[in-house]
């Protein structure tokens, strides 16, 4: 017997709205009939759609061997609310096939179906939908695809991409990682033939299908469904496998357009960040292609990330780290940019235009040392390190924001109190070297210290000493305790490099110029 399923896997049936019923999708009839008095065996009841035949549906649906009814012709009927519970009890498929059929022509149609089905041969029939789903796809667009695709497998169907994240077109409660975990199991049960057609997936006592999206040796993602009891399995994948060539084509040209999207997004982002933008106005309206707006005040910030243990090399995912940035932006009502430039993870945020300097600050230190916390909380394998640049009233000087912002990355992490997230207003002294050029920085601290390179063999030492003694604000006990050495052999080295520099560590000018000179040995090494 042909089932309903199958049927509507065929020509012209594919086009078939569903009305109701589709739980019994794999009911099986052995004919269809338009003639109420010829209907002795499982049947397809066809029989043109009109308010007549729409008022008597619960008469026909209730026949024994009424398996399901074609509705044709004419405009889409409407059909109570009431009629499709008594549809939906009868567990009996109700079909609308919208075009004009000749009911003769049609019955032998599925009598060839039944044929071809009974010699083995049905698979010949799913190689014709491909250009229903290209159709389909190109008219309905990407959700119209997989809701129709849904429907006709009766659940769920979950478009994934090659991270095992849920596709942007698909809302599942803002949990868009919730298959991630199936990235290792699909790895271990394939690792062996990664050309696969589809692959069984076991989450708990739940089995699922997972269909690579794979063209010219390029992964666009994965399909994944759950297995249903009594599903007619060899139907529902050649349903997905016949509907897959569609999904790529789409997939692909979606991708060629946001690459050229990307590109266009991302030279106006550099043009921003470098200055070579020709006005505000200019701003103000690119901004508005992408859905900015740039006549808001915005905070700039700089995440960097490394891996903590260098033994334990892994490759860091950016896409999904920027996903959680923004999950916790958008979580305080903000809109933010954040994309990747040079290994680094761009944050521009846009605020209140109400807040004062010293709450803009806060606030943005606050939302920096947030997204720390997240990042190195699910991720404990790396280090992250924010800089934050500070608040231009104009936008056009976010380039000054983003120099700043590097600066505090690059060389905050020098000043004596070590942050993980650095504002450019609280990095000290750096703030003024900065903005020298390295050759005289480098002369400045080969004058100051030249005396104690001298002594090749304890310049590394003294180095450290001094370091230590900076660190701890001139305490000769917890300088000592770094150093693990005594106190009062502390004090002979301290003495002795009194000596070699001719300074005097209770004079304030001799401290400030060793000190930046140390400064400067960490910001050029």
């Amino acid at each position: 017997m042909l089932t309903f399923q199958e049927l509507i896997c065929a020509s012209p049936f594919y086009h078939a709205e569903i009305i109701g019923g589709w739980e019994g999708k794999e009911k099986g009839f052995l004919r269809a009939e338009d003639n109420p008095l010829n209907l002795g065996e499982p049947t397809l009841f066809m029989v043109r759609s009109d308010h007549q035949t729409i008022s008597r549906l619960d008469e026909l649906i209730a026949q024994q061997n009424v398996q399901g009814i074609l509705l044709y012709g004419g405009v889409k009927p409407y059909i109570p609310h009431m009629m499709i519970e008594i549809i939906e009890h009868f567990n009996k498929p109700v079909l609308f096939l919208k075009e004009e059929i000749n009911s003769t022509t049609t019955k032998k149609k599925i009598t060839d179906l039944s044929q071809l089905k009974s010699l083995g041969l049905y698979h010949y029939v799913f190689e014709h939908t491909t250009n229903y789903w290209l159709q389909l796809i190109d008219e309905k667009g990407l959700a119209g695809f997989l809701q129709r695709l849904s429907l006709l497998l009766n659940q769920k169907i979950f478009l994934l991409d090659e991270h095992f994240y849920l596709h942007s077109t698909q809302d599942s409660d803002g949990k868009h990682d919730q298959f991630r975990h199936f990235s290792s199991m699909y790895d271990e049960q394939t690792a062996s033939n990664k050309r696969e057609v589809f692959s069984m997936v076991q989450d708990g006592q739940y089995h699922y299908f997972l269909f690579p999206l794979l063209a010219d040796d390029h992964l666009y993602g994965y399909f994944l469904f759950q297995e249903q009891p009594s599903m007619m399995i060899d139907v529902c994948t050649e349903q997905v496998i016949h509907a897959i060539p569609a999904l790529l084509s789409f997939l692909k040209k979606e991708e060629a357009v946001l690459r050229a999207h990307q590109s266009y997004q991302e030279s106006f982002l550099y043009n921003l960040l470098y200055n070579n933008l020709d006005s505000e106005q200019v701003l103000i309206k690119q901004g508005k292609q992408w859905g900015w707006d740039f006549t808001k005040p915005t905070e700039l910030m700089i995440m960097r990330l490394n891996q903590k243990n260098e033994a334990a090399k892994f490759s860091i995912d950016i896409d999904s780290i920027i996903r959680k940035v923004r999950s916790l932006i958008s979580a305080r009502f903000l809109q933010a940019i954040t994309f990747p430039m040079q290994g680094d993870i761009i944050m521009i945020v846009f605020d209140s235009v109400h807040l004062l300097p010293k709450e803009r600050k806060e606030f943005t230190l606050s939302l920096g040392q947030q997204i720390h916390k997240k990042v190195e909380q699910d991720l404990p394998g790396l280090a992250c390190e924010i800089g934050i640049g500070r608040h231009y009233p104009s936008n056009m000087e976010l380039f000054r924001s983003f120099y700043e912002a590097k600066v505090a990355l690059e060389l905050g992490k020098y000043e004596i109190r070590h942050e993980a997230v650095r504002h450019f207003e609280n990095i000290g002294i750096v703030r003024l070297l900065s903005n020298i050029h390295h050759h005289v920085l480098k002369e400045y601290y080969e004058e100051v210290l030249k005396d104690l390179f001298l002594d090749q063999e304890n310049s590394a030492v003294n180095i450290e000493t001094l370091e230590a003694f900076y660190q701890n604000n001139a305490d000769i006990n917890q300088t000592a305790g770094q150093l693990y050495i005594h106190p009062n052999t502390l004090r002979k080295r301290l003495k002795k490099l009194e000596s070699i520099l001719d300074i005097d560590f209770n004079r304030l000018d001799d401290l400030l110029e060793i000190y930046v000179a140390l400064k400067i040995i960490k910001m050029i090494r």
